[in-house]
C-alpha cells in the first residue's frame, strides 16, 4: 500500500471508530449553549426560580448549586411553589425528554430543559447577581449606591 493511500484509510478507520461509541461515552460540548453536568433527581433538596428561563436546583444541599436553563420559557415558573423533575435514569441534564413540570391551572405544565451547569461559590454568586436574586443588601458590582439623608427644610 503506498503512503496515498494510508491517509485516506487511517481517516475512514477514525470516522468509522468515532461513529461506534455510544452516546453516553461522548459528552457533548459547552459551546452554543449545551450542557456537560447533570444532577440526580432523587438528590434535589431545593429550588430557586430566578424568572421563566433560568432555575438553580440545590443537590444534595445548599451548598452545591445547579444552573437549569429552560427554553422556550416556562411561564409562571417564577411563582411556583413547588416543582417536579422528569428525566431518565433517574437524572436530568439537558437530554431529549428532560423537563421541569409546573402546575398551571389544574394541569402541569412541561417546561423543555436545554441544559444543566454545576455552579461553584463564585457562579451562584454572579448569577444571582445577574438575575437579581442576590442575598443581602449589599449592591452588585456594576451597581452604586450612595445613602443621601433628607434635607430638612429651612423654612
Amino acid at each position: 500500500m503506498t503512503s496515498r493511500h494510508v491517509a485516506p484509510t487511517l481517516a475512514t478507520a477514525v470516522a468509522l471508530l468515532a461513529g461506534c461509541a455510544s452516546p453516553g461515552d461522548r459528552e457533548p460540548a459547552r459551546d452554543h449553549g449545551i450542557s456537560t453536568d447533570w444532577v440526580r433527581i432523587d438528590q434535589v433538596s431545593d429550588f430557586r426560580a430566578l424568572d421563566n428561563r433560568n432555575l438553580v436546583l440545590y443537590a444534595p444541599s445548599r451548598r452545591q448549586a445547579y444552573h437549569v436553563e429552560l427554553v422556550p420559557a416556562c411561564h409562571g415558573l417564577r411563582f411556583a411553589d413547588r416543582i417536579a423533575l422528569r428525566g431518565r435514569q433517574g437524572r436530568i441534564g439537558g437530554f431529549a425528554g428532560d423537563a421541569v413540570l409546573i402546575e398551571r391551572g389544574g394541569s402541569p405544565e412541561r417546561c423543555p430543559i436545554s441544559s444543566v451547569r454545576r455552579l461553584d461559590e463564585a457562579g451562584l454568586e454572579e448569577l444571582l447577581i445577574r438575575h437579581d436574586q442576590r442575598d443581602g443588601d449589599e449592591p452588585a458590582a456594576d451597581e452604586t449606591e450612595v445613602e443621601i439623608p433628607r434635607r430638612e427644610d429651612d423654612d
